[in-house]
């Protein structure tokens, strides 16, 4: 059996779905409609695509309740990658100087998609335009010029659309505009303007005050200048917004500590972090504090202890290296240290809550789903090494 055969299957269910949902609304049309359905069917499951769109064309004329069909058959094109099909059948339709006003946005709207599914954002952008213009408060037009412009890092367009949705749904545009701001944050930083960088992660602040990134522009800021007491209070402070996140700036904290010359403080912070958020593997980071303020004993009778209670790859690892350089020479050590070090290069560090994307490189905004702020340690880095929380339970 020919692949474009069964391609065509899902085609013809929808069509007969629609064909009888017609047929029972109109019944004194029922024989005309029967003999043209079928005939269009019959074209489509001979490959004949542009015989059955002239019926169909034909049909939606005549009678415009049967434009579901010309919907289900844009759908399923886009879905199978075939724009070109897809925006011939809503251009057509379109076209129709007997189109009733009723169906005008929704085709807008199909076309639209059709022209983001072929990456032309210029004419999408300007067809959902086109649908606010007759429907001013159109979400799915809203939403998806946010996405061209996102797409297009035009974060000034992005926010002056999102922030009309904001009013409506502040839950969940309230994090994409506090991302938009970090994103001229980041730019205002790459050119050394500090005021706007401050000014926007403020702002990110004021529309998500759960938004990490804003924090850690903030607190970067403050190491940068010198203000380790004001770093460790905003670093730390990313607890109560997302205590997972916290991970993300464990080495900038060790930095500010250590400036300000107050390891036992770190050490004190560290331990009730871990003992507040089990889930964070905090192991390797204690041990290397107390082996720099008590020595690789402390460190080790710690590291000891833990793993009995937390096992972890990373612990283990740790905990080897140390006795390895203990007993030197000993060939078991060495090759056991090799294979745990290499266990640990199969595993990703960073995880989407959304769509599970993994990945070894943090990103804001999955690549994979385009969710912001989902993107997190599902595996932590310590600086040491990697483990899997899924793993270690």
């Amino acid at each position: 059996m020919p692949v474009w055969f069964l391609a065509i299957i899902p085609l013809a269910v929808v069509f007969l779905w629609l064909f009888f949902r017609v047929t029972q609304s109109h019944k004194r049309q029922q024989s005309t409609l029967s003999s043209e359905y079928f005939k269009g069917l019959n074209y489509l499951l001979n490959d004949e695509q542009g015989k059955a769109l002239d019926i169909f064309v034909k049909l939606v004329e005549s009678n415009w309740d049967t434009i579901d069909t010309h919907f289900a058959l844009g759908k399923i094109y886009r879905k199978n990658g075939e724009m070109d099909k897809a925006i011939k059948i809503h251009q057509g339709l379109i076209a129709r100087p007997s189109l009733p006003e009723r169906y005008r946005s929704k085709i807008l709207l199909e076309l639209g998609y059709d022209y983001l599914g072929a990456g032309w954002f210029d004419r999408a952008e300007g067809l959902f335009k086109e649908v606010l213009i007759e429907d001013a408060r159109s979400k799915e037009a809203r939403h998806n010029l946010i996405l061209i412009y996102q797409q297009e890092k035009d974060w000034y367009k992005a926010i002056d659309i999102a922030e009309d949705l904001y009013k409506e749904e502040p839950g969940v545009i309230g994090p994409m505009i506090a991302h938009y701001y970090c994103e001229l944050a980041d730019m205002a930083k790459t050119k050394g303007d500090t005021a706007q960088l401050e000014n926007n992660a403020h702002k990110a602040l004021k529309h998500d005050s759960n938004c990490v990134r804003a924090t850690i522009l903030l607190a970067d800021l403050a190491k940068s200048r010198g203000d380790y007491a004001r770093a460790v209070e905003l670093y730390e402070s990313i607890e109560k917004q997302d205590a997972e996140s916290i991970i993300l700036v464990i080495d900038a904290l060790l930095e500010c500590y250590q400036q300000l010359g107050q390891e036992d403080k770190l050490h004190d912070y560290l331990v009730g972090l871990q003992q507040r958020h089990a889930n964070l593997f905090l192991q390797n980071v204690i041990a290397s504090v107390l082996e720099q303020s008590k020595g690789e004993k402390a460190a080790m009778a710690y590291l000891s202890e833990r793993i009995r209670q937390q096992p972890s790859l990373e612990g283990v690892l740790k905990l080897i290296s140390y006795k390895a350089q203990e007993i030197e020479g000993d060939e078991v050590f060495k090759d056991l240290l090799t294979a745990i070090t290499l266990l640990q290069k199969d595993v990703v560090e960073y995880r989407c809550q959304k769509c599970g994307f993994s990945t070894n490189t943090h990103y804001w905004l999955c690549p994979s789903c385009n969710h912001w702020g989902t993107v997190k340690p599902g595996i932590v880095h310590l600086g040491h090494g990697v483990i899997d929380k899924s793993e270690t339970g």
